[in-house]
């Protein structure tokens, strides 16, 4: 069985969201064959940069409302606020390198383990041709790297037609939409919306 999984899925192990994902990433069925599109990686690695971005600026700010109670002598209320701001100057990188190391060993582990879905280049082309069209035509709107993410899992699957495949993204935001789900469908893809849901199913099917 081919398991497809995309951004979504590093980046809820990544930030300790889906314990579910953890323990399928580093203990997989024999029968499973995790299988990620490469540009997902790029795209984890820039969300952890903007991620990274927002924490520093919010380091900053902590920063500046630290001096601000500081300077307030007599309020019991911002004595104690002190000591919250504080402790979230210590927490806050702390938690980002948190991030950044079970981010690392996830892509780690999905190299060593997972198949990798390489960009292809009529994949290129016809993304190409449908952003220059005057009305696009992008199966998922306002996000081209997700349209990337589905249309390489779609070609791969479609070189696979006598295997079982899955997928999951908890991104149902994008993937979860009806249109999608029939593209998915006509290439033999079943979607599951977390991990949870398709270990469940997973245990059924041998049942």
């Amino acid at each position: 069985m081919i398991l497809y999984i995309e951004t979504n899925f590093l980046m809820t192990v990544a930030k300790g969201r889906d314990l579910d994902a953890e323990k399928l990433l580093r203990n997989p069925p024999p029968s499973i064959r995790i299988t990620i599109p490469a540009i997902c990686y790029v795209e984890a690695i820039n969300t952890y940069r903007i991620d990274k971005q927002n924490k520093l600026k919010f380091q900053a700010e902590i920063e500046k409302q630290i001096n601000e109670a500081m300077r307030d002598k007599t309020s019991v209320h911002a004595k104690s606020f002190l000591v919250s701001l504080e402790k979230a100057y210590i927490e806050n990188p702390l938690l980002l390198n948190d991030v950044q190391n079970r981010l690392s060993s996830t892509i780690d582990l999905l190299l060593e383990n997972a198949e990798t879905i390489n960009l292809q280049n009529h994949i290129i082309q016809e993304i190409c041709s449908q952003v220059f069209l005057a009305t696009e035509t992008l199966l998922i709107k306002n996000d081209l790297m997700d349209n990337l993410i589905l249309q390489s899992i779609i070609d791969h699957a479609n070189h696979h037609p006598n295997e079982r495949k899955v997928f999951i993204s908890g991104n149902t935001k994008d993937f979860g939409k009806q249109n999608v789900q029939q593209i998915l469908n006509s290439a033999g893809i079943e979607y599951f919306s977390n991990t949870k849901n398709f270990l469940g199913w997973l245990e059924s099917q041998s049942s």
